[in-house]
């Protein structure tokens, strides 16, 4: 497809058929082998001091990846999420984490605005680390992919360097509801009455064992989440932040008593 002979071979093939096949076929058969869709990976690496530069970075290669021509991006991303979400059936809570990306999707929405806000959506994947399967994973992050209304949205979510708790107490804010809300803040002293001591630290293997133990697939989730609205397929700063809004995982959003689970870095006293 890049070269002249590529051009040149059906025209050859109508004075030479037989003599000619046998380079068609090689043609077109590297052609197929030399394309690879999927996305670099970040060269820099991901690093995450607390300022989520790590995150921001992997949210717009995400983005750059998910399509550079608007109008067909958001025509594939409806109809791949609506794929995505048919696939995701339940998984019981006790599901192995390898399970729990089996239906992580390839491309990804628009949804998120530069806002503090609250994600309401439907778990369609938790991709670990290790996932490197799927698209746009990363080394020391963990990704919550949220089926909202027909798309699938990013939450990027750190694990490394982190202490984690599990609180429960009512979902902050109205009702769940399927969306995007912004301007959700979360606070974690004064709105759940936890503080740094309260938490425990941990690897990043049972950071991501927390997130694996309490999320579902196919199950409802809220993410009080920021997003800087340059690349809306992804949010971030999902832990304790020290001048920002916080934020945090509620799983069973929908119940009487939800849980959060929160997260703060290892050097955050609050």
């Amino acid at each position: 497809m890049r070269d002249t002979m590529a051009r040149r071979t059906p025209f050859a093939l109508a004075l030479r058929p037989l003599r000619f096949l046998p380079l068609l076929w090689v043609t077109l058969a590297a052609a197929s082998c030399g394309s690879d869709d999927s996305p670099a990976e970040n060269p820099g690496g991901d690093v995450d001091a607390g300022s989520d530069v790590a995150e921001a970075t992997d949210a717009a290669a995400s983005d750059s990846a998910s399509g550079a021509d608007s109008a067909a991006v958001d025509s594939e991303v409806a109809e791949a999420s609506a794929d995505v979400a048919a696939d995701s059936l339940p998984l019981e809570a006790g599901a192995g984490c390898e399970e729990k990306a089996k239906s992580c999707a390839a491309t990804f929405g628009t949804l998120f605005t530069k806002a503090n806000g609250r994600a309401d959506g439907t778990l369609v994947a938790l991709v670990r680390p290790v996932d490197q399967q799927c698209a746009m994973a990363n080394n020391d992050h963990a990704i919550v992919q949220l089926s909202i209304l027909g798309q699938v949205q990013r939450l990027v979510v750190s694990v490394d360097g982190i202490a984690v708790m599990s609180k429960s107490a009512p979902l902050i804010g109205p009702a769940y509801t399927e969306g995007w809300h912004t301007d959700m803040n979360l606070d974690y002293p004064v709105d759940l009455g936890v503080h740094s001591t309260d938490f425990t630290a941990v690897s990043m293997d049972e950071a991501v064992g927390f997130l694996c133990d309490h999320l579902t697939v196919g199950a409802p989730v809220s993410v009080f989440a920021y997003c800087d609205g340059q690349y809306p397929a992804s949010a971030h700063q999902i832990h304790y932040n020290d001048k920002y809004p916080d934020g945090a995982i509620v799983v069973d959003p929908t119940s009487a008593n939800p849980t959060y689970l929160l997260f703060r870095y290892a050097d955050q006293t609050f």
